[in-house]
């Protein structure tokens, strides 16, 4: 059982999975795939994320990708962009507080870029993808870019290099991509 919330970007939805606890320990189901109906194609990947520290990452874009993002250990702060250019979120940005223990999820469209950075000293996340990584085109945007200041809280981050070369969102939004 689970119950499904819009979000401010066109077509991503927070999930809100029911945890059944006993004595014993607890149980939750992650993933069915009759919850997400024909809109969303089938998910042909799953990818593990553990970050540790003051951990940025992002933001991370891969064409034709939706994603359901799961939060099995620890705490982030998950930045998404919507970078479709027919949409009606065209350029909105959200930030969503996702914890292991809040038993929700992230299913992010295409077109959407995503990052996150940690909340906690450690965090696991599990990504469904439908999409084999490195299949598609692959972009990236500036987690510094001024549009997106707001939705990241206060850190000294530790960030990747390529994602420390990825351009601003406004240079970005000058090349002729097509997500």
């Amino acid at each position: 059982m689970f119950e499904v919330s819009d979000m401010p970007i066109h077509r991503m939805k927070l999930l809100n999975r029911t945890l059944n606890v006993d004595k014993r320990g607890h149980f939750k189901e992650i993933y069915r795939v009759i919850d997400f109906g024909t809109e969303v194609p089938e998910f042909v990947q799953d990818n593990l994320s553990f970050s540790k520290g003051a951990v940025l990452r992002g933001m991370h874009l891969q064409v034709g990708q939706w994603q359901l993002v799961t939060i099995l250990s620890g705490s982030i702060r998950d930045v998404t962009l919507d970078l479709n250019r027919g949409s009606p979120t065209f350029m909105k940005s959200h930030s969503v507080e996702m914890r292991h223990d809040s038993n929700n999820q992230l299913l992010i469209p295409p077109g959407v870029a995503h990052g996150f950075a940690l909340t906690s000293d450690q965090a696991h996340l599990h990504y469904k993808s439908t999409v084999y990584y490195g299949d598609s085109l692959q972009f990236g945007i500036s987690w510094k870019s001024p549009e997106l200041a707001e939705c990241w809280p206060d850190g000294n981050w530790v960030i990747s290099h390529r994602d420390c070369d990825f351009p601003s969102l406004s240079d970005f939004l000058k090349t002729n991509f097509s997500v």
